[in-house]
């Protein structure tokens, strides 16, 4: 996935500037993505705007294929990307501009930076993002070889070629202790994760809801079969506010009667027990599309799995209707 700049919402209209990479090297391809609302203005134009080094080789826009297609204007020092916002694109929907480009600089060190405009009927830019991209001139494995291939154009151009294959391998290497963070390691990475903590991935929950499960994981198993433990659980897995009530067992002591099969311990005994209660927002329901008894036998089995065997428990879901 692309690394993105923050999204920016104006008047509801949302304009965000992305690209594949922001490390690149003369002759490599760069894809650029501009991801907007079309805006309640009439006559509005989006402006794409690329250094001249850049050489545009394709673009497209999504979804619509009836939609306009861009127009490459090339100005003094640079190249624009042009689009229209003409009666075919529809106020509120979301458009992504995909320009696929290729590097022609100089091989020297360099940022290039791309800018993204949103102009009103009177060309007046309405907002703008902007984004830099380096250009590396030299392959970083000449620091391997010897000084005299420093100014070597030809060996550095070569290593480069070897260099762009192994990047992504490399960068998982640089970065291989995220992979060991739950909130940082990629969705398909969770399961693995969790089976070292003997958690199992509940497929029913947002996947940042699993990621923070994960990452208590330690400290709610630390704490298991304690009150802590439980409304930690099911804070996060219900997004909800958890009440708890613990009663301890009672007069749990012997009578006047010698023991047997057939003799029960203590008279009136209150055994240990809590009572759960849980205000549960009622987006809930419609994003896992269960009814409410349905939920509540779903939680009845959380708690179950979380208590000791010889604790009893009330449950009382109460789901919260939006504000």
């Amino acid at each position: 996935m692309p690394k993105t700049a923050p999204a920016i919402t104006i008047n509801d209209t949302h304009f965000d500037l992305a690209v594949d990479f922001y490390n690149r090297y003369p002759g490599e391809a760069l894809t650029i993505f501009l991801r907007f609302t079309a805006p309640d203005l009439p006559n509005a134009k989006v402006q794409l705007s690329l250094p001249k080094v850049m050489v545009v080789e394709s673009y497209e826009v999504s979804p619509s294929s009836s939609v306009l297609q861009p127009a490459v204007i090339e100005a003094e020092q640079e190249l624009i990307v042009y689009i229209p916002l003409n009666e075919e694109f529809v106020v509120g929907q979301e458009y992504i501009v995909t320009v696929h480009s290729r590097i022609n600089t100089f091989y020297i060190d360099q940022y290039l930076i791309i800018q993204a405009t949103l102009l009103n009927k009177d060309t007046e830019p309405v907002h703008t993002e902007e984004l830099n991209v380096a250009v590396i001139g030299k392959g970083a494995y000449l620091h391997y070889l010897p000084e005299i291939y420093e100014s070597d154009d030809f060996t550095s151009r070569f290593l480069m070629l070897f260099e762009s294959f192994w990047k992504p391998i490399t960068r998982q290497v640089d970065q291989v202790e995220m992979y060991f963070d739950p909130l940082l390691t990629p969705s398909e990475f969770l399961p693995w994760l969790a089976s070292w903590l003997g958690l199992p991935i509940d497929n029913h929950l947002p996947i940042e809801r699993n990621r923070l499960l994960i990452q208590n994981a330690m400290q709610i198993s630390q704490c298991r079969g304690t009150v802590a433990a439980l409304k930690k659980y099911l804070e996060i897995y219900t997004a909800g506010q958890v009440e708890i009530a613990e009663r301890r067992a009672k007069n749990f002591v012997l009578g006047d009667a010698s023991l047997g099969v057939v003799v029960a311990l203590g008279k009136k005994n209150s055994p240990n027990s809590v009572s759960i209660k849980l205000s549960i927002p009622n987006e809930e329901l419609e994003r896992t599309k269960y009814s409410p008894e349905m939920y509540q036998r779903k939680i009845n089995e959380i708690v179950r799995t979380q208590i000791p065997a010889h604790v009893t428990f009330e449950l009382n879901c109460e789901f919260i209707p939006k504000a």
